[in-house]
């Protein structure tokens, strides 16, 4: 039996709730233009929310709520106590971006809630409805029966109402940095987010967050009662505890993007919408800018981050990227390993010292330097993941940069967390992040993060907050299979809804290894295109300057701004193509890219402003462009157009095509110079059809294929693509070791193929992997002999391999040899594995694989 005092407060409650007229139930609030709404609801004690898009539903009934440690889960047992609306309409100016205005336009209802238990814990939940999406955050009140508190899990659910195609990367508590999938939603497991999604409708979905502050990452796992549905999973301490705090405390803002096309959802405003405005009063020493780097020369195994014969942090070398930084109008140089310590990086014991730097680096001189010329120099501080080591020195390493005139600053977080059991996307890290944020802006300094928390619009609040990675990077492409050309053309639909990325494009040298075991997998006009599409307002040009020399190319480099007074997609489809049309006072800016696939791509020039003669400077993959051998092939040419004009943009198999249109005051010709360009195009479209294509399987034809195989030492089933045809299927293995390849644990291979009838051979070969990563070094012997009768055999050749430290992470190499012509019908291969990696690897004495493929003889 309820007591008194109870049964009173349930009927204040009815009382009021049957005042304000909700029935106690639901509550609904649309958005400004009423094409979205959502409605709060309360079913049987449990608050719900749900969303309708042009009054179809999209998100259906989904639960809110907290479960906690040592105290009972918030999330039923709910009544409605009150609830308040409000509409705000106010625009904001930015100080750099995507665009010069933000319109921050929403309706808003507040509920507040009260639980009918003994407890009467109260809790509140603010919602947003923007006309290109949707946003919620919890709040939790002082009160006496929540103070501190240990959460253990956030329950919010995201209920689709179909089974939506979806692109994600795969759930990571220390890494952004994987390939996207596409999926439906009904296969969707755990992931990060940004995720992406579309109906069969064609209408664009986002579910992220905002304002993430004092809380841990949000996940997104599969709800197992709901095929479309997804719940929050945060990242947790190291205790399990998910979120540590105390009321009064605020959630951050659980947001869904909702747009009709993709320039609406690429162009949305939504994210940085939602955090609070600047807090940093003098923005003078903000400067969007590109810049060089010692730093792709790291990756080329040039120069090392520490000091050495190859050491690139020089004084010298550094003065150089400064010389040519201020002759193609760049702001600034990135110097990494200038510091002392490097030699202790990744080891168990990192002990960098971020005021004092090597020897052949002298920065007051080199800083001085950059001023005379108008360049600035870009410092750097990489953690290793020893956030107690770093944090002693934060203070004085930024008061050091700030005395010297250094006003920006790249950091990393590249390795496993310190303490241990700590991860990058938990509640400590998030606030390091921040504390790290703020710490620059005191000393007035921007930031570039790399190995971040994913950005949430912070950016607006901290307008030095400038740009991130938490993506694959180009990076990748410098010692592994690299980033595939749909990469860069899913990112602007995906991970760049969250905010700016420093992904580093410019690469010119792109097949930049004579083994071919690396290389970019992009045209040079495509490189160019990135600056438009793949937005950043600190934009590197990312390879070496010598790789920049005498190349006409570059002048796009030297053109192309870093913020925007305007932008718009004009077209895309996600992980297909994209084009991005930007606006910097009276130029534009156009950059088009596509995947594998070679398109023929018109758009209107209607953007442009009416009765101007616009001089476009157009930089295109040529004619005899070919992704696999011509990669650098580039026209640049120049046109007049005028508003409305029709262009049609031919790009090659992983290209693109990079354009500038400024007004001039000449009249336009009477050439048809535009059909002349369009014509070209189409020609141009016609050869690049024939070209070959970026993941094309490589098929070779020889004695041995297809033929019977003896396995006389057994590989691991786990790592076999087809068994034993793996080695006799005429298909080349790529890059991926779990796809075409035969794994070998601590184990050496040893075959024999029956080629059924005595066949004259004079060569042998045999392809093998190398990731070193993933423990697969290359064989340290391998062994060719033939036999007549496959009994007696005789050996035709020995190769022999070394591995050793400092040799690149990923290679595919081929033993081979050659002999006088031999009639045989049995060919035995035999390569010997390691068995235990060596002294050298970041594993040592851990097992080491070998991975093969396809036998060819001739």
């Amino acid at each position: 039996m309820l007591k008194l005092p109870v049964l009173l407060t349930l009927l204040m409650l009815m009382l009021c709730n049957m005042a304000i007229g909700y029935g106690g139930e639901s509550k609904l609030i649309r958005s400004p233009d009423n094409h979205l709404q959502l409605e709060f609801l309360i079913d049987n004690g449990v608050a719900k929310y749900r969303v309708f898009s042009h009054k179809n539903e999209i998100i259906a009934p989904s639960k809110l709520g907290f479960e906690f440690s040592q105290q009972p889960a918030l999330t039923e047992n709910f009544v409605l106590v009150s609830a308040a609306e409000r509409e705000v309409n106010e625009s904001w100016k930015k100080l750099w971006g995507q665009s010069k205005q933000a319109v921050n336009h929403y309706r808003e209802l507040t509920v507040k809630l009260i639980e009918t238990t003994k407890l009467s814990r109260q809790l509140e939940i603010v919602f947003r409805v923007y006309n290109d999406g949707v946003a919620f955050r919890y709040q939790l009140p002082l009160q006496p029966n929540i103070t501190a508190f240990a959460m253990t899990s956030e329950q919010t659910e995201f209920t689709f109402t179909e089974d939506l195609q979806s692109w994600w990367t795969p759930a990571d508590y220390d890494s952004y940095e994987a390939l996207y999938q596409q999926t439906p939603l009904t296969k969707v497991q755990a992931v990060n987010t940004p995720i992406t999604f579309k109906s069969a409708t064609g209408q664009y979905f986002s579910i992220h967050e905002a304002a993430l502050t004092n809380y841990a990452g949000m996940t997104l796992v599969k709800s197992k009662g709901h095929p479309y549905r997804l719940v929050s999973d945060l990242v947790p301490w190291p205790d399990g505890i998910k979120v540590k705090g105390q009321t009064p405390f605020n959630s951050p803002w659980r947001t869904i993007q909702v747009a009709d096309n993709v320039a609406k959802l690429i162009e949305s405003d939504l994210i940085v919408n939602l955090n609070e405005p600047s807090v940093v009063a003098d923005t003078s020493w903000i400067k969007p800018m590109k810049y060089l780097g010692i730093w792709w020369g790291m990756h080329m195994r040039k120069y090392t981050w520490q000091a050495g014969p190859k050491h690139g942090a020089t004084t010298e070398n550094t003065k150089a990227y400064m010389d040519f930084a201020a002759q193609h109008n760049i702001g600034g140089v990135l110097v990494e390993g200038w510091n002392q310590g490097w030699e202790s990086w990744h080891s168990a014991l990192n002990v960098q010292d971020f005021t004092k730097a090597y020897r052949d680096f002298d920065l007051k001189e080199i800083v001085d330097y950059g001023k005379q010329r108008g360049v600035a120099l870009i410092g750097h501080h990489e953690t290793g993941g020893n956030i107690p080591m770093y944090e002693k020195q934060m203070d004085k390493a930024f008061k050091l940069y700030q005395e010297a005139g250094v006003h920006a600053i790249k950091t990393g977080y590249a390795g496993h967390m310190v303490p241990e059991g700590m991860y990058h996307h938990g509640q400590q890290m998030v606030s390091h992040y921040r504390k790290v944020l703020e710490m620059a802006a005191k000393h007035q300094i921007m930031v570039n993060a790399h190995e971040p928390i994913k950005p949430t619009g912070l950016r607006r609040t901290y307008p030095n907050m400038m740009t991130r990675e938490g993506a694959r990077g180009m990076e990748w492409n410098g010692w592994s299979a690299g980033n595939p050309p749909e990469h860069t053309v899913t990112l602007p639909f995906t991970r760049l809804l969250a905010g700016p990325l420093d992904y580093t494009p410019g690469i010119f040298n792109i097949l930049f290894d004579p083994q071919q075991q690396y290389r970019i997998h992009s045209t040079l006009a495509r490189q160019l295109a990135m600056y438009v599409v793949l937005y950043s307002p600190l934009q590197m040009a990312a390879d070496m300057i010598e790789n920049y020399h005498q190349q006409p190319a570059f002048e796009f480099i030297e053109k192309v701004p870093t913020t925007w007074d305007e932008t718009r997609v004009l077209t895309g489809e996600i992980g297909d193509y994209i084009i991005t049309a930007r606006r910097a006072e009276q130029q534009w800016f156009i950059g088009s890219m596509t995947d594998e696939q070679p398109r023929l791509l018109t758009f209107s020039l209607d953007f442009l402003a009416p009765e101007t003669t616009y001089l476009a400077r157009i930089f295109a993959d040529a004619n005899n462009t070919s992704y696999q051998a011509n990669p650098t092939a580039i026209n640049i040419q120049s046109y007049r157009v005028k508003k409305g004009d029709k262009l049609s943009v031919a790009l090659a198999g992983s290209g693109g095509h990079a354009m500038y249109l400024t007004p001039v005051t000449a009249k336009p010709t009477d050439e048809p110079l535009i059909a002349r360009h369009n014509q070209q195009a189409r020609d141009n479209f016609e050869r690049f059809k024939q070209a070959k294509r970026y993941g094309e399987i490589e098929t070779v034809d020889h004695l041995a294929v297809n033929k019977p195989i003896k396995i006389l030492s057994q590989y691991d089933e786990s790592y076999s693509a087809g068994g034993d045809n793996a080695l006799v299927d005429g298909i080349i293995g790529g890059a991926d070791y779990q796809t075409l390849w035969q794994g070998y644990r601590e184990k050496d291979l040893d075959v024999v193929i029956d080629l059924g009838a005595q066949q004259q051979i004079s060569s042998i070969e045999i392809e093998f992997l190398q990731s070193v990563l993933h423990s697969i070094l290359l064989p340290s012997q391998v062994r060719f002999a033939l036999s007549s009768d496959g009994e007696r055999f005789s050996g035709v050749g020995e190769l022999s391999y070394q591995s050793q430290e400092n040799m690149p992470d990923y290679q595919q190499k081929r033993f081979s040899v050659t002999f006088n012509r031999q009639a045989a019908r049995y060919i035995r291969v035999q390569a010997k594995n390691l068995a235990k990696l060596p002294s050298w690897h970041i594993r040592a004495g851990q097992e080491c694989f070998i991975f093969a493929d396809e036998i060819i003889a001739h």
